[in-house]
C-alpha cells in the first residue's frame, strides 16, 4: 500500500514538473514575441479534454522551439486531466499535440494558440488541449476560473 502511494506521489510531482516546463518554455522569449498591441497574460495550467467515447493514452503538448512538454498518460472516455502551476507569462509560441486512439498515434502540425478576442491584461489563462474528433486536436487559451489576479 504505501508503494503504491509513493507511485502516486511520484506520478503527481512528475506531471506537475513537466506541465511547468511545458508552459514555462510557451514564455519564454523566442520568435515571435507578441504584437505590442497584445495584452500581456499569464498562463496558470494546463487542461486535456477527451472529448471522444472510448479512452485516449500518451497526450502530449509540445513546443519545439524551446523543447518545453507536457501531458497525460491516460484519459477516460469524456474526461480530462488537469494540472495547475505557478503562472508564467504567454509569449505565442508553436505547439504540436501528439496521443493515440485505439492503438492508433495521431498528431496535428505546428500551430499557435491565439489569444482570446478580450483577453484580459493581466489576467490567468489556462492552456486548454481537446482530442474533439477521432484523429483531430486542437487547443485554445481559457480564462482560469481560480484566477484570484494575484501576481506570483
Amino acid at each position: 500500500m504505501n508503494d503504491r502511494r509513493l507511485q502516486r506521489g511520484i506520478v503527481a510531482v512528475l506531471a506537475g514538473v513537466l506541465s511547468a516546463a511545458l508552459l514555462g518554455a510557451c514564455a519564454s522569449l523566442s520568435e515571435p514575441a507578441p504584437l505590442p498591441d497584445s495584452p500581456a497574460i499569464a498562463i496558470g495550467g494546463l487542461e486535456i479534454r477527451n472529448e471522444l467515447p472510448y479512452p485516449i493514452t500518451d497526450v502530449m503538448i509540445r513546443v519545439p522551439a524551446t523543447g518545453g512538454f507536457a501531458g497525460c498518460g491516460n484519459i477516460l472516455p469524456r474526461s480530462q486531466c488537469v494540472n495547475r502551476f505557478e503562472n508564467v507569462d504567454y509569449r505565442s509560441d508553436a505547439v504540436s499535440i501528439s496521443w493515440s486512439e485505439r492503438g492508433r498515434a495521431h498528431e496535428t502540425g505546428e500551430f499557435r494558440i491565439e489569444l482570446p478576442e478580450q483577453a484580459v491584461p493581466g489576467a490567468v489563462y489556462r492552456v486548454r488541449v481537446i482530442v474533439f474528433a477521432p484523429g483531430e486536436a486542437g487547443a485554445r487559451l481559457v480564462r482560469d476560473t481560480e484566477d484570484v489576479t494575484t501576481t506570483r
